[in-house]
């Protein structure tokens, strides 16, 4: 029997027995995944803006994991991983990269670049940071980047449909969100970074996180661990967030962006 006849009846026996085989490299994001498929297939989601990118890790995941094949449109303000992201996306049809940040405001800011990419961010390491992340979490050089807001690039963006809006910025999500509401209030879900301990000086606590989302009409739907410390006490979280009916948001001249 070939590796590929043998694995098939592996998991044919496993299925039989009500289990199911899943890769290692699976497991850490396993839960997240079946939620955003869950989710994404009640919303009928078309698209999603990916803000705060990266090398990319939120596309494959959304690609590889969750079975999203509609559009992403991902921001991201380093040159060198835009420039990477932007080769990427060739060829993927359904995927744009752009190569600036979001914020409250246009303009030109320094990004400061970390030991490790993953923590890149507008902030300064927080000095009560977690110890085990001192190495990776320092800031190595910095590079001015363009600033756009959310708002304001959502014309370049196209008939967006059903939206989900993914922030992950590193202590930056509510500046996004201060330049994004028009947008951010058409989505029908959402997804931001939220820290139980400080890693970034001047960003929002876990509480001024959430009560910024929740007065723009959203509750929460999950949330998925991202980092603990090396007492196994959480760090950081990435919480999923859904439109709520009984919320009562402030009138600001927002309109739908989003359509059924």
């Amino acid at each position: 029997m070939t590796a590929g006849g043998l694995k098939r009846a592996i998991e044919g026996l496993a299925g039989l027995a009500g289990i199911e085989i899943v890769p290692k490299w699976r497991a850490p994001t396993l839960a997240m995944a079946r939620k955003l498929s869950l989710l994404f297939d009640h919303l009928a989601i078309s698209s999603v803006i990916d803000i705060g990118a990266n090398e990319g890790q939120y596309r494959n995941f959304l690609r590889n994991q969750v079975g999203f094949t509609g559009a992403i449109f991902s921001f991201e303000p380093d040159p060198d991983l835009s420039d990477k992201l932007m080769r990427r996306a060739a060829e993927d049809a359904k995927w744009r990269v752009f190569p600036f940040a979001l914020g409250p405001a246009e303009g030109v800011q320094l990004f400061n670049r970390m030991g490790d990419k993953q923590f890149n961010s507008f902030h300064e390491p927080s000095p009560d940071q977690p110890v085990h992340v001192r190495m990776q979490n320092r800031v190595v050089s910095t590079v001015p980047v363009t600033v756009r807001t959310l708002d304001g690039v959502a014309a370049e963006l196209g008939e967006l449909g059903p939206v989900y809006v993914k922030i992950d910025t590193q202590g930056f999500d509510l500046e996004v969100l201060k330049g994004g509401r028009n947008v951010i209030r058409s989505a029908l879900a959402l997804q931001t970074e939220v820290s139980l301990r400080p890693v970034y000086s001047g960003s929002p606590s876990f509480a001024e996180s959430i009560a910024a989302f929740q007065a723009e009409g959203f509750a929460i739907a999950d949330l998925f661990i991202v980092a603990s410390d090396g007492q196994m006490r959480a760090v950081e979280f990435d919480c999923v967030m859904v439109r709520d009916p009984d919320a009562t948001v402030a009138h600001t001249g927002a309109t739908s962006l989003a359509t059924g």
